[in-house]
């Protein structure tokens, strides 16, 4: 029988600086999509953590025509670093990472606090880096936590397999994508992509990104009755898609919960999303535009096929250009990330229940089960291999500002996932 109090108190006591150490050496690591062209360096960084823990190294690289499909300017070999080490166990678990990191831009008046590429953490303990919360702070965490498993000498109740991916900001064919399709993902899979907070999400959204673009003819605005204004021919497009948005996002899920309405705090099932975030037209003033172009983003439900998604926005675009004078409409449709599905009921998900409510001392009934609308390259694991046996766990939280400037998370948090990976692999519950 395992003293959980000896592995809290292990973790309790760590060195900050020890963790800090290796997030160092990970966020130092630019490894920003696109392009992403320092998957090597990064796998030559993180590599000898596993091999000195006694792990099986493999890299599998995308084949560059399958890297193809993804609509961006990428660089470099998709490099994918597989670890491996066979405890004696029964069964496996899979924990997944992922390698790439958005761009650390900044935003308006809001200033990186510290270099985005340099892990810091400040005296209140906030540690600050682009990745900290997406996602390299939770592949520290992994390893820190199997560096206390080896020095415990505790054995884990499986054998665990740790798959640090490429891609998964930009999705179409990440690569957990393709080493699922080779069959590299084996048993329980552990997404460490999303947050600490006492919640098992039951499902995350997929995302599609839609170009719309309407044709005019450019003429001198003191003349406009000699071109067909581009913008305002758009115009009748943009209603159609506002009402479709009402629709959909009347919609609910049949069984995945969702946030509750912030106005009215009633409880729904997870709702589709549909955005209309970019629009682009013009070059001067005094020039009528003859091109237009609209940016949206939809974001999916399990229950929804991405079939019916496209099909609809297809049939509101096309309501719109009947009322439209633009001479051409175009549009384009780019499948991100399909819709993931968890099952409640796994029982690897229900041990990961328990050990939530004993690490961070809730009770079972009081942890959530809330979908998130937040897209994940884990629905290529529920397509391929026609599973839901995905925990989705992580260490950021809402607070973290992932994706935003001064992204970041807390070491108390840290600590609290290294306790929850540790005790997941090898407590008695």
């Amino acid at each position: 029988m395992i003293d959980l109090e000896i592995i809290y108190e292990k973790v309790d006591n760590l060195d900050p600086e020890k963790f800090m150490s290796i997030l160092k050496k990970m966020i130092a690591i630019d490894t920003s999509i696109p392009p992403a062209n320092t998957y090597r360096e990064y796998v030559d960084v993180i590599s000898p953590y596993f091999k000195d823990l006694g792990y099986s190294l493999e890299e599998v690289v995308v084949p560059e025509e399958l890297v193809q499909q993804i609509p961006y300017p990428l660089e470099g070999p998709r490099i994918n670093l597989v670890a491996t080490k066979d405890f004696g166990q029964e069964k496996y678990v899979s924990f997944y990472g992922h390698m790439d990191v958005v761009p650390a831009t900044e935003e308006g008046n809001q200033k990186w606090r510290y270099p985005p590429f340099e892990a810091t953490m400040n005296r209140r303990g906030k540690i600050f880096g682009r990745g900290v919360g997406d996602m390299k702070g939770a592949m520290a965490c992994l390893i820190t936590a199997l560096q206390i498993i080896e020095k415990l000498s505790l054995t884990p109740k499986y054998n665990v397999r740790v798959l640090n991916c490429t891609d998964e900001e930009v999705g179409t064919y990440p690569g957990i994508c393709y080493l699922t399709e080779k069959g590299y993902v084996k048993g329980t899979v552990i997404c460490m992509d999303i947050g600490i907070e006492p919640n098992i999400p039951p499902g995350l959204a997929g995302n599609m990104t839609i170009t719309v673009e309407t044709c005019g003819k450019s003429c001198h605005a003191g003349v406009n009755f000699m071109g067909v204004n581009a913008l305002e021919e758009m115009v009748p497009i943009l209603d159609e898609l506002m009402k479709l948005k009402k629709v959909v996002e009347d919609r609910e899920s049949k069984d995945v919960p969702g946030f509750p309405r912030f106005d009215t705090g009633e409880k729904r099932n997870m709702s589709p999303m549909f955005n209309l975030d970019i629009i682009q037209a013009g070059t001067k003033s005094n020039i009528v535009p003859d091109i237009c172009t609209l940016i949206i983003d939809r974001r999916i439900i399990p229950d929804e096929s991405v079939e019916d998604v496209q099909k609809e926005i297809e049939e509101a675009i096309e309501r719109g250009k009947a009322r439209s004078k633009a001479l051409d409409v175009k549009m384009t449709f780019e499948y991100s990330n399909p819709p993931t599905k968890s099952d409640l009921n796994s029982p690897n998900l229900i041990r990961f229940k328990k050990v939530i409510s004993k690490v961070q001392n809730v009770e079972e009934e009081e942890i959530s089960t809330i979908g998130l609308p937040f897209a994940s390259d884990m629905g290529f694991i529920n397509q391929i291999l026609n599973t839901e046996d995905i925990i989705i766990t992580g260490l950021a939280t809402l607070k973290s500002n992932t994706h935003g400037v001064n992204e970041s998370v807390t070491y108390n948090d840290v600590k609290t996932f290294i306790k929850e990976i540790i005790v997941f692999l090898c407590a008695d519950l």
